[in-house]
């Protein structure tokens, strides 16, 4: 029986794309003097930004693009908006009852930052970020180990993700997962994964609980 609800965050519950990719194009111009290729924004998408650029570049650069894409993206942060629909579904499914939590491959900092700036922080009962793993999705750790603040076994849990990593890293962890598809999320790269449980607007989760 599942009694828990576990989210992503980015392409899920906040549309933050847009600005994601405008901090991390500030970022490489401003210390590189180019853009990201449509390449490197694809290896971005669902990854610790940390984690890639340091695979990409020697730790002096990294930091530089790093800090200085994060200081454009959190002086707009408070400005990304929720997806149509989902505070409504997170009041109801608090209402019935669920136990719910965020489980991002971000930084903590912002995760709360922005639950707080939406006043949807109340509503969630764990927080898994970057920092508290060393391996992230599709590796099973940050479920698990947002299961076991919850003290619930993870087949009792669902996690509800726009990317394959998302999904994947719910298999591992022996959960139950639902495809976003309101959002970031495309039908061709996850109804491979997640044929029977795709949500086209988040009112759906409804009929999967």
């Amino acid at each position: 029986m599942i009694s828990v609800v576990l989210w992503d965050l980015d392409g899920t519950i906040q549309d933050s794309e847009a600005l994601a990719k405008d901090g991390t194009r500030y970022g490489f111009k401003q210390v590189l003097g180019r853009e990201p290729t449509e390449d490197e924004f694809a290896q971005l998408v669902g990854r610790p930004v940390p984690v890639v650029y340091n695979e990409w570049f020697d730790d002096d650069v990294a930091k530089q693009i790093l800090d200085t894409g994060t200081s454009y993206y959190q002086e707009r942060a408070e400005q990304i908006p929720c997806y149509s629909g989902i505070p409504e579904l997170l009041s109801e499914l608090k209402r019935r009852g669920y136990r719910m939590g965020i489980v991002s491959s971000k930084r903590r900092f912002h995760v709360v930052n922005e639950l707080k700036a939406k006043t949807l922080d109340n509503l969630f009962d764990v927080i898994v970020a970057q920092e508290d793993t060393k391996l992230h999705k599709p590796h099973p750790d940050p479920l698990i180990l947002a299961a076991s603040h919850l003290k619930s076994p993870p087949e009792n849990c669902i996690y509800i993700g726009d990317q394959p990593s998302d999904l994947r890293a719910a298999g591992a962890a022996r959960m139950k997962g639902i495809a976003a598809l309101w959002g970031d999320g495309k039908f061709e790269r996850l109804e491979p994964i997640c044929s029977k449980m795709l949500a086209y607007t988040p009112m759906d989760i409804l009929n999967f609980l």
